[in-house]
């Protein structure tokens, strides 16, 4: 007896029914996907939001830290102000000869 080959050609209930039922399964394992990455990129947003609010919220504190302080040492930090343009002034200085800017 010779082996039967399955003609792509020509239907069969028995091959259909096997790759409707394949189709049924990509259709599902991509409508899960598709699933899984929307909340996944939901859960990724709400974490980015939280993080810039939690950046936010340090950073003002931060701002209102340092204009306190402003307020209560003018001239120390105008000294300090001046020395930390002097050090960048002096690094862009330095940077630049380097780079054969000067």
């Amino acid at each position: 007896m010779e082996p039967t080959t399955l003609n792509p050609k020509t239907p069969n209930s028995q091959n259909d029914t096997g790759s409707n039922a394949a189709k049924e399964h990509v259709n599902r394992s991509l409508d899960e996907a598709k699933a899984g990455a929307a909340e996944a990129a939901a859960q990724g947003k709400e974490i980015f939001r939280n993080s810039a609010a939690q950046v936010r919220e340090a950073l003002s504190h931060t701002t209102d830290q340092a204009a306190q302080y402003v307020q209560a040492q003018p001239l120390k930090s105008l000294l300090m102000a001046a020395a930390a343009g002097a050090a960048i002034a002096m690094l862009a200085g330095t940077v630049g000869k380097r780079h054969g800017h000067s």
